[in-house]
């Protein structure tokens, strides 16, 4: 792959050894070109493929402004919560129908919405979508809290920033902590955090390391190993 000159300018400057926390916090907030700004954290997992599939969800303590879009499938939905939804401008009140149109009229890399809830009323209307949505992540499940009773709970926790973190096919967990105009105090909160969701993802008994290394990076920059 062919990096930028910017790219490799930055890669030039990092040192071959496991920075601790402060250090690389500042390296990236002086050394982000990029529009978005993004600072992000990846932890490479003593992993079995599709024997160990880990996954979790959190609210970082400084919310990383992103562009997000919530639907609340209106099936099933009682007739209070359905009012509460109207008054909020964020949320989109879609029927199954509606939401089959707007998925298939996506290009694959830019999908309408980042999560989908329906009341588990309306459970039997979103299973013909499943396998439209299942590929995608946004099938409804009670396991990932979309499939839900508490509907207005799991809106307030979207809008709130919560996001799922899980093993992608390599083994690997990333999450943005922030981008390069957070106060280094702010991003070392958010990456704690982080790590000690992940490292709750141990299961019992596990013998050996859990975590394998521990990166941070820009969005499209060269990563920094950091201290476990």
């Amino acid at each position: 792959m062919k990096h930028s000159r910017r790219y490799r300018e930055i890669k030039e400057k990092i040192v071959n050894k496991h920075y601790d926390l402060p250090e690389a916090i500042e390296f990236l907030r002086t050394n982000n070109p990029e529009k978005l700004k993004n600072i992000k954290v990846s932890f490479s997992l003593h992993w079995v493929k599709q024997k160990n599939v880990f996954k979790t969800r959190l609210v970082l303590p400084y919310v990383v402004k992103q562009k997000r879009k919530i639907a609340v499938i209106k099936e099933g939905l009682p007739e209070d919560i359905l009012a509460e939804c109207q008054r909020n401008s964020e949320v989109n009140l879609l029927t199954v129908a509606e939401v089959r149109q707007q998925v298939e009229k996506q290009k694959k890399s830019r999908w309408n919405f980042n999560k989908i809830l329906i009341h588990s009323a309306g459970e039997e209307a979103i299973k013909p979508l499943q396998k439209l949505l299942g590929p995608k992540g946004l099938y409804p499940t009670k396991k990932n809290g979309s499939l839900t009773e508490n509907i207005l709970g799991e809106v307030t926790k979207f809008q709130q920033g919560e996001t799922e973190l899980k093993t992608d096919s390599g083994g690997n967990i990333q999450a943005v902590i922030g981008s390069s105009n957070f106060s280094s105090e702010q991003l070392a909160e958010n990456y704690k955090v982080v790590y000690s969701k992940i490292t709750e993802l141990k299961p019992a008994g596990w013998k050996g390391e859990f975590l394998k290394n521990v990166t941070l990076s820009t969005a499209m920059g060269p990563g920094l190993r950091t201290l476990k």
